[in-house]
């Protein structure tokens, strides 16, 4: 098991929180099977081998995931509260602090922050086009009438 001081944490240690067990991305990225699926959400390391079967999704949506940085997908799909109490149970650890990416935002949780920043831009795109369309129907019905 890799804790601040084993093998899989590499690195000083510096910034570790001795209680914590923290993992490498390529350790992680080494547990991408039905036979031990690990995946990192938020900056935590959970082994999700046991839910696999039981995801309402499927398994092969979380296989498509295993090994990796899972956070956008996470969050993409909008998980419910109660989805996100029970992903506790598979907590194993947290990403080694070297291997983690700086926030460009600042925000200390990315899953407290707006998860769809650019939302707007999938109802505002049909919505013009609908009034362009309403707008060139009229032109041209109004010359036909007049023609």
């Amino acid at each position: 098991m890799a804790t601040s001081g084993a093998s899989g944490s590499g690195g000083n240690g510096e910034g570790c929180d001795p209680s914590v067990t923290y993992y490498r991305l390529e350790e992680v990225a080494k547990r991408n099977s039905a036979e031990e699926t690990w995946m990192v959400i938020h900056g935590r390391v959970y082994d999700i081998t046991r839910f696999l079967s039981e995801h309402p999704g499927g398994e092969e949506v979380l296989l498509e995931q295993a090994g990796a940085d899972a956070t956008e997908s996470f969050e993409d799909v909008g998980h419910s509260p109660d989805a996100r109490e029970m992903l506790k149970q598979y907590y194993i650890g947290d990403v080694h602090p070297n291997d983690l990416k700086p926030k460009k935002d600042g925000n200390k949780d990315p899953s407290k922050s707006s998860t769809c920043k650019s939302c707007w831009a999938y109802w505002i795109l049909p919505v013009v086009g609908a009034i362009l369309v309403g707008f060139l129907y009229r032109h041209f019905s109004a010359d036909n009438k007049s023609s």
